[in-house]
């Protein structure tokens, strides 16, 4: 009966996953073509549906992964919008939303010495102020944004490179995978942005959506192995 329940359980794992990335290869389209209606349809549901199959694949279901995603949802939505309030709500979603990820990859990997997180961070702060020195293109209301953006990304690549070299466990593939697509969604965004933003946005936003995808998939693999080791490692020391 157990082997039943696992077999439907994987087999709507996979089917909510197939949906997902039908999800995605229609707001891949809707990015190509500029179709508002369906980037503002679809986008927020890319999310939901990660946060379902959080829902019906975990054994904990964590409240702080439901906040986490809850605020990448708003943002996801806010930035939509033209209006400047709105982008100011969306860049403060996405910061609390990053802020809860570096603080969950730290709780979920029970990292306790932080050296290695400084050192590692160190590269990252670098090459995106350098970045943001030479851009002539970034107005001055999105400056200070852009500065508490940067910082949070690069300690977010610093605990993901350091949990990669400190860590030992099973599961450094799928953070691993999360940390490189996020950082590299984020910095085509910036480079977009800051240097390129005379260009139209169907060069960059069908790649940034597919990185958004597979990044925050990965992410969601990452915390259900995570959490299945973790029980697995108490039953056998029980």
């Amino acid at each position: 009966m157990q082997v039943k329940t696992s077999k439907f359980g994987s087999l709507k794992e996979s089917g909510i996953s197939l949906l997902l990335f039908s999800f995605v290869f229609l707001e891949v389209s809707a990015e190509l073509f500029s179709f508002r209606v369906i980037l503002f349809a679809f986008r927020p549901f890319v999310i939901i549906l990660i946060m379902y199959l959080y829902w019906i694949t975990s054994i904990e279901r964590s409240l702080l992964f439901f906040t986490t995603l809850f605020f990448l949802l708003l943002t996801s939505i806010f930035i939509l919008s033209e209006s400047l309030v709105f982008l100011m709500l969306g860049l403060a979603g996405i910061a609390i939303h990053r802020l809860l990820v570096i603080l969950y990859s730290i709780k979920l990997n029970n990292i306790k010495d932080f050296v290695p997180i400084l050192i590692a961070v160190i590269p990252f702060i670098f090459v995106f102020s350098y970045l943001l020195s030479i851009s002539d293109e970034i107005p001055e209301i999105s400056y200070y944004p852009l500065v508490v953006q940067n910082i949070l990304v690069s300690i977010l690549a610093g605990v993901i490179l350091s949990n990669y070299f400190m860590n030992e466990n099973n599961n450094k593939p799928w953070l691993s995978i999360f940390g490189l697509l996020s950082t590299g969604l984020y910095f085509i965004v910036f480079i977009e942005k800051c240097f390129l933003s005379n260009l139209p946005p169907t060069y960059f936003r069908p790649l940034g959506m597919i990185l958004f995808a597979t990044s925050y998939y990965a992410l969601y693999k990452f915390v259900i192995n995570t959490e299945r080791l973790n029980a697995d490692l108490l039953e056998s020391t029980a």
